[in-house]
């Protein structure tokens, strides 16, 4: 073993030999162990020739030479004359063994590898190359003792596209997948182990809170959670499931909710037609009689002589534009003056059935009436999934002229009457529709279950807008409504002090629409302005936050803002609010080198607004704000009510409570007419009651003086009450808020606490419509019990 040449020593793994076959795995690592130690040995140096050992040594290394060329075609290229040079110097001289570096074996490649021999002992001889198969890359073993047949050509998966490289970096490195693997366990196991973090801090947040009750405040809490998860439980078990469903005939949105399975209904209730009275119009001092029609619209300016709306210009002259309109290409068409028409004779009849009415005895009052239920009970109600349920304006409203509120530029219109054919009715497949009047028909039936209104048309004037028949303020789908929609301006809370931030530090962005929706969103927080959009010209030129123009605001001393624009329903905001200073630079910036008719906020529109506030609360709106902040604002006032009051006086805390939700709101109204007779009036009886306590005072021998004198002092003091509080609620509508802001639970709680009666604050109509709130807890509070307390926006 020791005169074997390293080739021949070095194991080899792919040895198909069978002479080891015999040996345990056991006893041939250390043998192949020990064999690839000495060929690391003897190939260090090359082999010296000329002693009898080298001669053997060449002898056996030559033999294996021509084994291993027999047994490849890698050197079939070389002469034979060559190889059998090769064969014989392999008998005389040494041959040096070449051993792999460690790796992975490989293919042989079919490039040739060159062999040198060493150096005699007298002379250099140049001897041709040795052409062998080139050993696999991965460590040194021996050739098997037995020719291999090797393939010519590897398969198209293991073929490499450069013969000299690796098979290996041919394909795609297979442990790569792995590793990804690998890490994403980990970055999952690390996401895993911070929320279980994060959920043991809360836990022992909330148990150190518990730790700090008292006994019975912790009792009243678990007993307050238990009730609630009941109540939770139960609101869920009952409800009863909406399936979703996809748009269809029905013209329902893809995807909305179903609200009904059967829906039955009468249809609505048209007003009389017109009868002509004969009573003629006076032009340019002629009597005229005019055409039915004509007589009609006549009539509605008439009814109206004396009224304020006639001494608008605008009014008149839409009104002169419609009756001008109705005149062309018939008799009457020479009628186009206003100031030669004289409505006196036709106001004198209106007047003179006016008064006929007032003269009806009590008596033919209620017999007329009577007859008008029996008449309107079948339009009162629909059943809907089997319910009856009460339905609110079924009446189709009678023509005549738009009046609008405020300075409407299209006051004085002619409405004119609506057809069955302008109607759209929604009702069940398997209902029966209700009957137009004769030689009429609908505009359309739908079977929209997805949508609770029974019928619908476009509004005469702005055609836009849709009127509907829906169901009445009393209903269970209204009271449903209603409580979703104060439930979310109740969970407003949990998110408001994440949205002021958010606010007040986008306020500083670069980005001027960022900066714009932060100013918008402080602006509808702040003063609860309404979102606004965009108008045709010929609506009334009313505004909301983002269509603010800068002639609308006036900057002042102490980063005060003069706001001074027309709102919703044409009435006039003006009012004054200190504002933050960031927002308050933020708007000189925005306004700076526009026109007062230019808008403020140009990057930014309702949609834009909603959308931005929707990303950091689900289904938040501007709207939501708006009834968020009014009902805070009545929960946070209530607060203040003294226990020792009396029944008026509290009430007059719940006025001045409404009066600033009110004025939030910008919720106005015109003075009454009346309100200068009511307040004299009102004085008159001041002065009675002082003349009496006067008198009082001297009878000095009635025994019960003192009482008498509580008494009137008493009342002195209601007095005192009802006509300041009338003094300062003359320009302020509060029935307005009550309806649409105020959470009606609020009311009711605060009723309950302080032992005022529910009619008291509310009206009768209220009290039915706000009738799912009757039952709420005395301890109600608008702000939730898990929310944080926060303050309201500076």
């Amino acid at each position: 073993d020791a005169r074997r040449p390293a080739a021949a020593m070095a194991p080899n793994v792919l040895d198909s030999s069978s002479d080891d076959d015999e040996t345990p795995l056991a006893a041939r690592a250390p043998a192949a162990s020990a064999d690839a130690a000495r060929a690391r040995e003897n190939s260090d140096g090359n082999a010296t020739i000329g002693d009898a050992s080298g001669d053997a040594r060449g002898t056996s290394a030559g033999r294996a030479i021509a084994t291993n060329g027999a047994s490849s075609s890698d050197d079939d290229d070389v002469p034979l004359a060559q190889r059998a040079v090769g064969a014989a110097n392999g008998a005389n001289g040494a041959t040096g063994a070449s051993v792999g570096a460690p790796g992975r074996p490989t293919a042989p490649s079919r490039a040739p590898a060159t062999n040198f021999f060493a150096k005699t002992e007298g002379a250099t001889v140049a001897r041709p190359p040795i052409v062998t198969p080139k050993p696999p890359i991965g460590g040194g073993f021996k050739m098997s003792k037995r020719p291999v047949a090797m393939p010519a050509k590897q398969s198209s998966r293991l073929d490499s596209s450069s013969d000299e490289a690796p098979i290996a970096a041919g394909r795609p490195d297979q442990g790569l997948d792995e590793r990804r693997r690998r890490e994403e366990e980990a970055r999952a196991r690390e996401r895993e182990r911070k929320y279980r973090e994060e959920k043991l801090k809360k836990r022992l947040e909330k148990a150190a809170r518990a730790d700090r009750l008292s006994d019975d405040e912790r009792r009243r809490m678990l007993k307050k959670q238990k009730r609630m998860r009941e109540e939770k439980e139960r609101a869920r078990s009952e409800a009863p499931k909406r399936p979703k469903t996809n748009r269809s005939e029905t013209g329902a949105k893809k995807g909305a909710v179903i609200m009904w399975k059967t829906l039955e209904h009468k249809g609505v209730l048209f007003p009389p037609e017109y009868e002509p009275h004969g009573v003629p119009l006076v032009y340019d001092g002629q009597e005229v009689k005019l055409l039915p029609h004509e007589e009609e619209i006549a009539g509605f300016f008439a009814v109206m002589k004396d009224s304020d709306y006639a001494t608008k210009p605008v009014f008149v002259k839409n009104f002169m534009d419609g009756f001008k309109a109705a005149l062309k290409n018939g008799p009457h068409a020479f009628i186009t003056d206003f100031s030669k028409c004289d409505f006196t004779k036709m106001y004198m009849h209106f007047l003179a059935i006016r008064e006929k009415k007032k003269e009806m005895t009590s008596e033919e009052k209620k017999r007329i009436k009577a007859q008008k239920d029996i008449d309107e009970e079948p339009y009162t109600w629909a059943t809907i999934d089997g319910r009856r349920e009460k339905v609110g304006n079924f009446r189709v409203e009678p023509p005549g002229l738009f009046r609008g509120r405020g300075e409407h530029p299209k006051m004085g219109k002619i409405k004119r009457r609506v057809v069955p054919e302008d109607i759209t009715i929604n009702i069940g497949k398997d209902a029966k529709v209700p009957e137009p009047p004769a030689g009429h028909s609908w505009k359309a039936v739908i079977h929209n279950d997805t949508a609770t209104w029974l019928a619908g048309w476009n509004d005469v004037i702005n055609v836009k807008d849709w009127k509907y028949v829906q169901f009445g303020a009393t209903s269970t789908v209204k009271a449903e409504s209603d409580q979703k929609k104060y439930e979310k301006a109740r969970s407003l809370h949990k998110y408001i002090e994440k949205i002021r931030k958010d606010y007040k530090r986008n306020m500083m962005s670069e980005s001027k629409e960022m900066a714009q929706l932060a100013v918008t969103t402080y602006l509808v927080d702040k003063l609860a302005l309404r979102a606004g959009g965009e108008k045709d010209e010929d609506l009334a030129d009313t505004v909301g936050v983002c269509t603010l123009r800068a002639g609308h605001i006036k900057f002042m001393d102490d980063n005060v803002i003069e706001f001074d624009f027309l709102g919703k329903d044409s009435i006039q905001y003006l009012q004054q609010h200190k504002i933050d200073e960031v927002a308050y630079k933020c708007l000189q910036r925005f306004v700076q080198g526009k026109g007062p008719d230019v808008d403020i906020f140009d990057h930014v529109d309702p949609q834009k607004v909603n959308a931005h506030l929707q990303t950091l609360m689900p289904g938040l709106t501007i709207k939501v704000f708006r009834t968020y902040n009014a009902s805070i604002t009545l929960d946070r006032l209530l607060k203040d009510t003294k226990k020792n009051d009396t029944t008026l006086q509290k009430k007059a805390t719940y006025d001045a409570a409404n009066k600033e939700v009110a004025i939030l709101c910008n919720h106005q109204k015109g003075v009454s007419k009346a309100h200068d007779a009511q307040m004299e009036k009102l004085a008159e009886k001041k002065k009675d009651l002082a003349k009496q306590v006067a008198e009082m005072k001297k009878k000095t021998d009635d025994k019960n003086q003192k009482k008498k004198l509580a008494a009137l002092k008493e009342r002195q003091s209601k007095l005192a009450i009802q006509m300041n509080m009338k003094e300062e609620l003359k320009t302020v509508s509060l029935g307005t808020s009550k309806i649409n802001y105020l959470d009606p639970r609020i009311t009711l709680s605060w009723c309950k606490r302080h032992e005022v009666p529910p009619n008291v604050v509310f009206t009768k109509a209220l009290i039915d419509k706000f009738h799912w709130a009757m039952d709420c807890e005395m301890e109600f509070s608008f702000v939730q019990e898990d929310a944080v307390e926060v303050k309201p926006a500076e």
